[in-house]
């Protein structure tokens, strides 16, 4: 056994240059498939990571079967404790409103205003929804979209007794661990006339409208028809709360109707925030997380012209080392359910998966399932790199075993069975097994965190690099297996008994079969001999030129379909950055102070390092009031031309940045500064390039509209059904809403926008995390009704690409490598098998030249077949990708446009490699030029 392994290490030591291609070619095998397990990893952790973020860790949402139990305490309990539960949160929510009621919903019927009191006994508030909320079990398992759904915002709370309370009761002068006791009880009333507030608000509405009543007053039928027309549409408690944005409990009121009274006394845990813009219809609420509850449900008996509410939601994970759907039954039978008529109800007792997550733990089938999609195309790229390693390492055991075939022949007459030579290869094979495989993984490794890492910076959230040592533990797997069932042909074949044809012709030769009889003559300066003999030479080891030869096809393909989809997907995006022109988007900023609407955003968002860019954006649509003529004035003196029935105009919000960028100042004169200054606002009549036409003379389109700006002098005034005036001073013909008013941001809260939009551009992808911090600060004081990050499309969009291009190219170039490697190889060893043969062909006067020329056109032959392959099933795999496209006639000039530049430089590129490829065969001609001369010496 010792002299066996000596053996084979004296081969590995002494056939320097076979030794390092077939080590290379391993390595590269085990980076391949490295590598695809390594970014299969960290593509599993970013959805995972996403999916935790977003979803959260909860598996099912059995809330509707909470909702639909007859004791939903007991339920909840059982929930709770049940053996299949892992983990759970839990929100119950229950409310008390003042009903459904048409006129109630506007707060006033029967000439009287309904809500209800809220009193410590010194000091008094007032709502119209009274809200209870427990929390309990572990928060930490429920995404930030519930998190963005509660009543109030997580962050606030932490687990402690008591009941949590808004921070209007700390405005009393409470603070945490007092024991309060609140009584509340439902009241009636009307708006209190006598009291300054509502006097002030009567002298409003008479300069405003031209009368003080509103259309809710009893005064308001006594009215002429014309004052009729010009009142305000609403109630005065309406315009108190609207308009004037007079907080409910501070409306005067009188002639108060109460009814019965609940009074609830707990200990204050703490004060919380709540988690959207609580207005028009105010919300008393209250959250615990402990025992400690709020019985609202004596309010509603004591009171029933109360409307009660139920609202549970309750999200779970079950145990790890359980039946999914056995878990699921249990759970719902146990709750007194009947698993076969009611579980698959999707109305009355739907449960959600959150599927995602599901798929990623394996737990559910039907999750997996859904995800096939996803995994088949990884697993497909997978077998792919698997074949290519298994092609290559056979390609190169089957040379390196054949090369030898006269040594093992020579070691058979001299008694050496047929077990030792076999492993003789093995030892080889475990010799590289243990040096070639690590070596290639570890650098999978390193170069796929560089790459990986990258992405990082180009604002894709949640992107994190892993290697999950189940992954890497496939890859190795597949690459020792690859390895080692070729090294087993390879000795098997090596230990067979080898004829002396065999053992003389470096291998098996070909099967006999019939060669026509015709006269042939041999001529060395001929180019179609030339031609006909590097053919022969190619047929006679088809088996390793066939493997090289596909290994490099893929590459090639595989190089194709990625750069014409990069480059399509580029252009895509860089068409979706055209019409984005931002980076985050705030969607509906609830303004915090009407009187300084920007205080918020300047304050996070005015750093020009982090964001160059930040501006507001606000759109609405308002009736036009009839009554006044307002319509008439529109439709007949501010539009361009001239329109009938223009009932309804837009609001367009603006800020310092889209007045400058879309050139009003200087189409105006009169710069941003002054103009949220001026008592009157500008009208645009339409978008100045809505049509165009082409100038042959310059080849461009010229607008059919110039930009223009007409002074109105005193202007216009226009009124919309909310009762707001416009003061229009100006029109223009700008790049803005068609038939649009312009509205300054800090002037926004007196028009009654209450809420617009925060669009930011970040400096560059090094300022990317600084910028996602201030925005997060930025949500989490604020209130928005979403926002979204699309950094990737636009400032990120280079430095995505550029990461794409490093994880695609670490990919491509080591296929690419292994193909050229193994073309090498095959080269090489041809070059090598045939010495004798090339040193007769020299010995009858064939040159130097025409030996390297025969070498080098056997590589440029299957080089370009490779590369013309590869092209065609690269091409066709990109069209695959644009089927759709196809079919619906929709193919755009950029989609195609690419595919000649790319299948030429795939082609360069091959060609370049083939003639790289026959650097070392040519240098062991030399070799036969030499035993050449020596022979006719």
């Amino acid at each position: 056994m010792k002299h066996l392994i000596a053996l084979s290490m004296k081969y590995i030591r002494r056939q320097k240059l076979r030794t390092f291609l077939t080590f290379m070619c391993i390595t590269l095998s085990a980076f391949i498939l490295t590598t695809i397990c390594c970014y299969g990893s960290s593509l599993y952790t970013t959805l995972y990571n996403e999916a935790v973020y977003d979803e959260g860790k909860w598996e099912v949402d059995i809330s509707s079967w909470l909702e639909k139990s007859k004791d939903t305490d007991k339920a909840a309990d059982i929930i709770r404790n049940h053996a299949v539960v892992d983990d759970y949160f839990c929100t119950e929510t229950r409310f008390v409103s003042l009903g459904e009621d048409e006129d109630m919903a506007e707060g006033s019927y029967d000439g009287k205003s309904h809500f209800m009191e809220i009193s410590d006994g010194k000091n008094t508030t007032a709502c119209r929804t009274f809200l209870t909320s427990s929390l309990s079990g572990n928060a930490d398992i429920i995404g930030e979209l519930d998190k963005n759904s509660m009543p109030v915002s997580l962050n606030s709370i932490s687990q402690r007794s008591g009941i949590y309370v808004p921070m209007e009761i700390r405005d009393m002068g409470y603070s945490e661990g007092d024991t309060i006791s609140l009584t509340v009880r439902p009241a009636a009333g009307v708006v209190d006339e006598d009291s300054d507030i509502v006097k002030n608000a009567r002298e409003e509405l008479k300069e405003k409208y031209g009368t003080e009543y509103c259309k809710g007053d009893k005064q308001y039928n006594d009215l002429p028809n014309e004052k009729r027309k010009k009142a305000y549409d609403g109630t005065i408690e309406n315009y108190l709360r609207i308009k004037k944005r007079i907080p409910l409990r501070k409306i005067p009121y009188t002639d108060l109707k109460y009814g019965e009274p609940v009074t609830f006394t707990f200990k204050i845990a703490g004060f919380i925030t709540p988690n959207s813009f609580i207005f028009r219809n105010e919300e008393f609420i209250t959250l615990s997380t402990d025992s400690d509850k709020l019985d609202i449900s004596e309010l509603y008996k004591k009171n029933p012209q109360l409307d009660l509410q139920y609202n549970p939601l309750m999200k779970i994970r079950l145990i790890d080392n359980c039946d999914y759907d056995e878990a699921l039954k249990m759970l719902f039978t146990d709750l007194g359910f009947d698993y076969d008529s009611q579980f698959l109800d999707e109305y009355e007792f739907h449960h959600g998966d959150n599927t995602l997550l599901l798929a990623l733990e394996l737990k559910s089938p039907y999750a997996m399932y859904q995800m096939m999609p996803a995994i088949v195309p990884i697993l497909i790229v997978l077998l792919i790199g698997w074949f290519i390693a298994r092609f290559v390492i056979d390609n190169t055991f089957e040379m390196a075993v054949q090369e030898r075939s006269t040594h093992f022949a020579a070691m058979r007459i001299m008694g050496a069975s047929k077990t030792q030579i076999a492993f003789v290869v093995l030892n080889e094979a475990l010799f590289y097994c243990f040096t070639a495989i690590p070596l290639g993984m570890i650098l999978a490794v390193i170069v796929c965190r560089l790459c990986f890492n990258s992405l990082k910076n180009s604002g894709i959230q949640f992107c994190e690099f892993s290697a999950k040592p189940l992954f890497i533990a496939v890859a190795a797997f597949l690459t020792i297996i690859a390895l080692f069932i070729s090294a087993y042909t390879s000795a098997m074949w090596a230990s067979r008994k080898l004829s002396p044809a065999e053992a003389l012709n470096f291998g098996k030769p070909r099967s006999k079969r019939k060669l026509r009889k015709r006269k042939s003559k041999l001529n060395l300066s001929s180019r179609k001999w030339l031609r006909r003999y590097t053919k022969k030479n190619i047929k006679a080891c088809k088996s390793r030129f066939i493997v090289a030869t596909i290994t490099m096809a893929l590459g090639v393909a595989m190089f194709t379909a990625t750069v014409l989809i990069g480059n399509s997907l580029k252009h895509e995006m860089k068409d979706m950055a055209d019409e984005l022109n931002f980076d985050f988007y705030i969607d509906s900023y609830v303004i915090d102070d009407p009187d300084t609407p920007l205080a918020e955003p300047e304050k996070y968002f005015s750093d020009k390092e982090i964001f160059p860019e930040y501006y507001i954006q606000g759109y609405n649509i308002v009736g036009l009031n009839s009554r006044d003529g307002s319509d008439k004035i529109v439709s007949n003196k501010l539009m361009r031309t001239p329109r009938k029935g223009v009932t309804m105009t837009s609001i367009n919000i603006i800020s310092e940045f889209d007045y400058n960028k879309y050139g009003i100042d200087k189409l105006t004169g009169i710069s941003y500064e002054e103009y949220k200054n001026m008592d009157g606002v500008f009208f645009n009549n339409s978008i100045y390039d809505s049509s165009s036409y082409y100038d042959e003379e310059t080849g461009e389109y010229i607008p059919t509209y110039e930009k223009s700006y007409t002074d109105l002098g005193k202007g216009f005034n226009i009124t919309d059904y909310e009762g707001h005036s416009y003061h229009i001073v100006g029109k223009l013909s700008g790049k803005l809403g068609d038939g649009a008013i312009i509205i300054p941001a800090e002037k926004a809260p007196q028009y009654g926008i209450n809420s617009f939009d925060i669009l930011l551009n970040v400096s560059d992808a090094k300022h990317y995390d600084a910028a996602k911090e201030k925005v997060n600060d930025f949500a989490m004081n604020n209130f928005a009704a979403s926002i979204e990050d699309i950094f990737v499309v636009n400032t990120g969009l280079s430095s995505f690409i550029s990461a794409i291009v490093k994880i695609v190219a670490s990919f491509l170039i080591s296929i690419w490598l292994v193909g050229v490697l193994s073309m090498i190889n095959s080269v090489n060893t041809s070059v090598l098998n045939r010495s004798r043969e090339l040193m007769m062909l020299r010995s009858v006067g064939m040159t130097k030249k025409q030996l390297r020329k025969s070498v080098m056109l056997e590589t440029i032959m299957f080089s370009t077949t490779a590369a013309v392959t590869g092209a065609i099933l690269g091409t066709g795999l990109y069209m695959l990708t644009l089927i759709e496209t196809l079919i619906s006639k929709e193919l755009r000039i950029q989609d195609v446009a690419a595919i000649p530049a790319v299948v030429a430089l795939a082609l360069g590129i091959n060609v370049l490699i083939s003639i790289i490829a026959t650097i070392p065969a040519i240098k062991n001609l030399n070799k036969v030029e030499s035993i050449a001369q020596a022979a006719n010496g």
